[in-house]
């Protein structure tokens, strides 16, 4: 869920066909284990290394499978970390129940705060965060270029600007400081501006049952989580001269900004109304049917939380297979899939927590990051209102046998959505877009592996992940 820069490489594509431990085919009923190495890199994580087992539990009563459960352990050499025992009983003691249950602890080192709002100086945020210029500094602008005209003489020192001389210079002596900080010394003060350190430990818990022989299905919860955040200002990064200065969640010191004294409970009760029409079987990587479903989450005293609020989200998505005569005699299969997603926050909600956008199967952090408009970093346009569409062509087009066979899918999306503070505001006006492609690995029908790029009129983002966006 992190904003992703150019040398972004992601080397898991070959690593899970030439690492993984070799998995003999599965019998059509009972468990079969699937070690999955992860791996990657980039230019804002360092080095990511990590491993998740999954364990598949097959019988002929259940679909897409009975039990499947995983462990994971993951970090990065910069201090972003994830790990998880997950465990989901479709059928649980053949009691027709479905539940899942999650344990967990995350940490992001560089979780990112960007204020509120649909509109953002993105270009603006990218120079600050880079020592281009001066927070809250009005500079003059080169008509020509559009870049700033804040330095008439730069310094040098050891091979890099410390100082310059800025335009005040030429009005006299008793024009006020005429040296500016340069891009060195701004990028030690600000470049956390925009960022902070949170660590979320979690338990979920979730059951639900189909109505009867309908489609529909009601869905019940339980979010516990708690929440440490820690500030970057005064905090010295490696190397560096100078300590980081105040960043933005310490200026604009938001609600949630507590949790920087000691840990705040966000603990929620959560309720949907479900309908899916999905081919049961193809669950996990569905060619027809819709899957909709109406969220319901609240937050309070009664939950244990230092907060009250509720979340209303609802969503709507499709998948409709596209020209079957001519790509299934082929072996390949061409799906048009879609997703529409609204929500709405009310009530006392914490800044780390605005953004979280919720439904019974997907999360996100704001409209960016993996979950969201694909080509913004997470958390990018915050607000109380948030709305977007997903749409995306998935092409099956070759298997292969080993590892008891995977499946790739290439893929091609474009995103678009908004944000606002009331529904009055809400309008078509405005909308962020994002597009990219990516392939995607369907492997023992059970583990969907989620490898893409997207890219915006400013950012890009590169997301290896699990499972369909949706």
């Amino acid at each position: 869920m992190k904003k992703m820069r150019n040398l972004k490489i992601i080397t898991v594509l070959l690593s899970i066909a030439l690492t993984a431990p070799a998995v003999a085919e599965s019998d059509p009923t009972g468990w079969a284990i699937q070690p999955l190495p992860l791996v990657s890199a980039s230019s804002d994580d360092g080095f990511g290394y990590g491993l998740r087992v999954y364990g598949t539990y097959k019988d002929a009563k259940a679909e897409p499978y009975k039990y499947q459960l995983y462990g994971q352990y993951y970090a990065t050499t910069r201090g972003y970390e994830f790990h998880e025992l997950s465990i989901d009983a479709v059928d649980f003691l053949d009691s027709s129940f479905r539940i899942i249950t999650r344990i967990g602890v995350e940490r992001t080192l560089n979780a990112q705060w960007y204020g509120t709002g649909n509109y953002q100086d993105i270009q603006r945020q990218k120079k600050i965060k880079n020592g281009e210029i001066p927070i809250n500094e009005n500079v003059r602008l080169d008509p020509t270029t559009g870049q700033p005209l804040r330095d008439l003489y730069t310094f040098e020192e050891y091979s890099d600007s410390v100082y310059s001389l800025n335009t005040r210079a030429l009005l006299g002596p008793g024009a006020g400081d005429f040296l500016n900080p340069g891009r060195k010394l701004l990028k030690q003060t600000q470049g956390k501006y925009f960022y902070y350190d949170r660590i979320r430990p979690f338990l979920m818990m979730s059951t639900e049952q189909w109505m009867g022989d309908t489609n529909f299905k009601w869905f019940v919860g339980l979010r516990g989580q708690s929440y440490k955040i820690q500030s970057y200002a005064g905090d010295f990064e490696g190397g560096d001269k100078l300590p980081n200065s105040r960043t933005l969640i310490d200026i604009e010191q938001p609600l949630g900004y507590d949790a920087t004294e000691d840990n705040k409970f966000v603990n929620g009760l959560r309720g949907a109304l479900i309908y899916d029409s999905r081919p049961r079987k193809r669950e996990i990587n569905p060619n027809a049917g819709i899957f909709a479903d109406i969220h319901i989450e609240g937050v309070g005293k009664g939950t244990g939380s230092n907060y009250s609020f509720m979340r209303y989200t609802a969503a709507w998505r499709q998948y409709i297979e596209v020209l079957p005569g001519f790509f299934n005699p082929q072996d390949r299969e061409l799906v048009f899939a879609y997703r529409i997603l609204g929500q709405k926050t009310t009530g006392d909600v914490p800044f780390y927590e605005m953004g979280r956008i919720y439904t019974s199967r997907e999360n996100a952090e704001g409209l960016g990051g993996n979950g969201g408009l694909r080509g913004y970093p997470a958390n990018q346009f915050v607000d109380r209102v948030m709305g977007m569409a997903n749409f995306e062509m998935r092409l099956t087009t070759f298997s292969v046998d080993a590892l008891g066979g995977i499946d790739f899918i290439f893929l091609g999306y474009y995103d678009l959505g908004r944000v606002a503070p009331t529904n009055r505001e809400m309008t078509l006006k405005g909308l962020h877009r994002a597009y990219g492609g990516g392939v995607r690995l369907l492997w023992q029908e059970n583990v969907v592996i989620n490898i893409s790029y997207g890219r915006s009129q400013y950012e890009s983002n590169f997301n290896f992940g699990f499972n369909h966006m949706f």
